[in-house]
């Protein structure tokens, strides 16, 4: 499958409807990282390339805004039914770019046409209201496009986060300009091609590039919204940025996740839930758990299981079925992780366990770490409160309860938690008092679409995934009052 498509080429922008080559014509080169080979080469955007986007997408606004939304409503559906009759390549090109297993590639095509799908559902049923009416009197709240939402994503989600920015903004009325991770262009530049047929030239646009387009978006004086999708130190790049035009932003960060085990919880259900919730992706999830919690009266057997766990995973070619756990998506997350375990190690934790990289020579060349478990791990230490984005956790001993709960909030972050526990009771009085923005019981995941995705504290503002929240985050408000009277104003 890896050969099954002609990914190997020089992918362009996509600005105003037209597909061409960066203003100064560099480009960047486009590696697998399951075996470091160069498949493919992507425009290096400029601040000119941005700044022909936004041109585009603002020229683009007012057609856009006063489309019928029953009309923008058609337009995604025709996006993800496009999506969907492009699957298998849209899962290739992911795991080509990206390095993740196929089944996890598949996942994320499959969610990004089900949220362009998700949102056409609502676009014609978001209404303004109406405050009061009376024969003397009309006022309303009415919700409008911000105009312009620039919109970055990162690598570890390509399809999924393009869709989760693109599909809501283009619904509520506006235009975006988007830009993708230099590392993985390809999945954003593929669905703006996929999409291209479906919208007006000019609603979306997609610049792929380095630091230079990011920074120029962040600081663009007609952007009129912008998101971010990131680490919480590049975040606050961004919200400085933003803050020289007062640029409303959502900000997706980053966390340092509890996974929080009692005694009372179903231990063969726990373990392949937190093993789940840890190395999912790589490990490259803000919503992964890099602290796992374990009541102490059960510390030895949760450890000891989860160490059988971890080393029987398979770690290899996304393109192997049998592979659980693939490549870091680029060699500067390869760095990252092997700084974070000496940090770790010299703070005093132990390495538990570890699942074994491959062995091939043909991938020799990729991005591959041994994906590990830490025990000894102190609680305020760097390694327990700073976020890694890897595969690999800290597991810590509580003794109740409340230190539970206090050992959860003890860090910047709070984007997610899992509890589990076979308690209902003890269950919703954790979700209660843990600091995070989803909180899931005996399970794994933020539950989807449907339910508010978003963080406390650093890990960010605003919230995604849920109709009414997203699409009010890519609205502004305005107030109309109509006086029906003859009266006159006086002072």
């Amino acid at each position: 499958m890896r050969d099954d498509y002609d990914f190997d080429r020089d992918w362009q922008l996509l600005v105003d409807g037209a597909f061409r080559d960066a203003d100064d014509g560099e480009r960047l080169q486009v590696a697998d990282p399951a075996t470091g080979e160069v498949f493919a080469t992507a425009p290096d955007g400029t601040e000119a390339d941005v700044d022909d986007a936004v041109d585009a997408a603002n020229a683009a606004s007012d057609e856009w805004k006063w489309t019928d939304p029953a009309d923008r409503a058609s337009a995604l559906y025709e996006i993800a039914d496009t999506i969907e009759d492009h699957h298998d390549e849209l899962v290739a090109l992911e795991t080509r770019e990206n390095g993740k297993p196929l089944d996890q590639s598949v996942n994320d095509v499959v969610a990004a046409a089900k949220t362009f799908r998700y949102y056409a559902g609502g676009a014609d049923k978001f209404f303004s209201d109406t405050v009061e009416h009376s024969p003397e009197q009309v006022r309303q709240k009415v919700f409008e496009p911000y105009g312009v939402v620039g919109v970055i994503v990162p690598w570890n989600w390509p399809p999924m986060h393009t869709a989760d920015f693109v599909a809501p903004a283009l619904a509520a009325g506006n235009t975006v300009v988007l830009k993708p991770a230099p590392d993985t262009p390809l999945s954003s530049l593929r669905i703006a091609e996929l999409a291209a047929d479906s919208l007006p030239d000019g609603a979306l646009n997609v610049v792929s590039g380095g630091i230079d387009p990011g920074i120029r978006l962040t600081s663009h004086e007609d952007v009129d919204m912008l998101t971010f999708t990131g680490s919480d130190k590049n975040g606050e790049k961004v919200l400085a940025a933003a803050a020289e035009n007062i640029t409303p932003t959502m900000m997706e960060l980053g966390g340092k996740n509890p996974a929080i085990v009692f005694e009372d919880a179903d231990m063969d259900k726990t373990i392949g839930g937190v093993i789940a919730s840890t190395f999912y992706n790589s490990g490259q999830a803000c919503s992964d758990a890099e602290r796992i919690l374990v009541q102490e009266s059960v510390y030895e057997e949760v450890t000891s299981k989860l160490a059988d766990a971890l080393e029987a995973l398979v770690v290899g070619d996304g393109f192997d079925e049998a592979t659980q756990i693939g490549p870091m998506a680029n060699e500067a997350q390869v760095e990252k992780f092997e700084q974070y375990l000496d940090i770790a190690q010299g703070e005093g934790a132990t390495i538990l366990a570890q699942a074994e990289p491959p062995s091939d020579a043909a991938l020799d060349g990729g991005n591959w770490v041994a994906p590990t478990l830490l025990d000894d791990v102190v609680q305020d230490s760097r390694f327990a409160c700073e976020e890694v984005f890897g595969p690999v956790a800290g597991i810590i001993p509580f003794s109740d309860e409340a230190e539970a709960i206090e050992i959860a909030n003890a860090v910047d972050y709070g984007l997610t938690a899992t509890i589990w526990t076979d308690d209902v009771s003890k269950a919703h009085r954790v979700a209660s008092h843990v600091e995070a923005g989803q909180v899931a019981v005996n399970a794994t995941g933020g539950g989807g679409l449907g339910l508010p995705f978003g963080g406390y504290k650093r890990s960010g503002v605003g919230r995604k995934k849920d109709f009414t929240e997203t699409m009010r985050e890519f609205s502004t408000v305005k107030a109309i009052r109509i006086d029906t009277t003859d009266d006159r104003p006086s002072l």
